[in-house]
């Protein structure tokens, strides 16, 4: 069973001679987006890489193993892994990738499947090994699990829909990270955490190329919705963190609006606080569009 061969004139046809947003499949007004955010060289590279297939990563847990360990553990399951060059704790899969959730290493803690500049992200967070973190929008538990793999050993995970942190209890059981739930943000102390972290939600531009049919769902009333929401969420984190403390504001978009936009309307409103550090990464065999920010209370 298949489609009819193509008529006369119907191919082949020049890719060349197609806009843009049809050669990279992207919905016009994201693309326009893009280009005014990212500049028209940046923007075209982003959406190449969205058509991409994703590479898929894992993250070493340095409290169980070091890279060269997990490398060795790993490949002897027939799961090949390189070091990737610039993330300290990611992992490149080469081979045997549906192998992992049956390898002995990843059913003991030591690997962790997360995107490497997800890795990066949590890297670049202001942390000490005393510290009080929150993890505000905790989803599945990745980011409170490599913040635990940091050294980090009092870690709460909120999330506003309970349901979607019912697995980090056996993540973290399996990593050894002693990670505290908390369902309800009215149980959570006001201005007590040294660290609270806001994974909002977002877009998903930056991880277009794991679920292509987000961009073509995203509508610009629902982008402007998101926004909303992200501003909403940072609000509302900023209440739990210690006068002094860090928030840190995460998304998986590479969309203007949702990344600089909330934090400067944020650090406007709170009177005080100080952006101390931002950084994005674009989509690329590197890792998954994401973006930083990073703010002192």
């Amino acid at each position: 069973h298949a489609p009819p061969p193509p008529r006369a004139g119907e191919w082949p046809r020049d890719p060349a001679g197609m806009p843009s947003e049809a050669r990279r499949d992207m919905p016009d007004w994201i693309a326009r987006q893009m280009r005014a955010d990212l500049g028209p060289e940046r923007a075209e590279a982003a959406m190449a890489a969205l058509r991409a297939r994703a590479p898929v990563f894992l993250r070493v847990n340095l409290a169980r193993t070091d890279r060269d360990g997990a490398v060795a553990a790993l490949a002897e399951e027939g799961i090949r892994t390189t070091p990737h060059p610039h993330v300290e704790t990611a992992l490149i899969v080469e081979a045997g990738a549906r192998r992992i959730r049956q390898a002995a290493a990843y059913l003991d803690g030591r690997v962790e499947l997360q995107d490497a500049h997800s890795q990066a992200a949590v890297m670049e967070l202001p942390l000490a090994p005393g510290d009080r973190v929150l993890d505000f929008c905790a989803g599945g538990g990745g980011k409170s699990l490599a913040i635990a793999a940091r050294g980090v050993g009092d870690i709460t995970a909120h999330d506003a829909a309970p349901r979607r942190m019912r697995d980090i209890g056996p993540r973290a059981a399996r990593s050894g990270a002693p990670i505290k739930v908390v369902r309800a943000s009215d149980a959570l102390p006001r201005r007590a955490f040294d660290l609270v972290l806001a994974d909002a939600p977002c877009s998903g531009s930056g991880t277009w190329r794991r679920d292509p049919e987000g961009k073509w769902a995203l509508t610009p009333a629902r982008f402007d919705a998101l926004t909303a929401t992200q501003v909403a969420i940072l609000m509302d984190a900023a209440g739990f963190v210690r006068p002094g403390g860090h928030l840190a504001y995460m998304t998986c978009s590479i969309l203007r609006p949702e990344n600089e936009g909330p934090v400067e309307s944020v650090v406007a409103r709170l009177g005080g606080a100080e952006l101390v550090m931002q950084r994005s990464w674009l989509p690329s065999e590197a890792g998954d569009g994401f973006h930083l920010s990073v703010i002192r209370i």
